[in-house]
């Protein structure tokens, strides 16, 4: 091999492996951004879940349980 095409393919070679971790360290940090959102909207949801049972006990006391009343006999049964 001419000195030409070995400094060719070791500058191939040096490109590749930089383009790689560029591509590893992208993907890294977008996968990372991605269970950030997913954490995010799961605690958005929880809040906005306890939101609507609070609205509902406001609007309809009545759907509320009831607890059982106790026994004469001191709850033995």
């Amino acid at each position: 091999m001419s000195r030409s095409r070995v400094i060719v393919v070791i500058f191939s070679v040096t490109a590749f492996l930089i383009f790689t971790i560029l591509i590893r360290t992208s993907s890294s940090r977008l996968f990372n951004q991605y269970r950030q959102a997913a954490v995010e909207q799961k605690a958005l949801r929880q809040q906005l879940w306890q939101s609507q049972l609070r609205f509902e006990c406001l609007v309809n006391p009545a759907g509320l349980p009831v607890p059982a009343p106790a026994s004469a006999d001191g709850g033995a049964p």
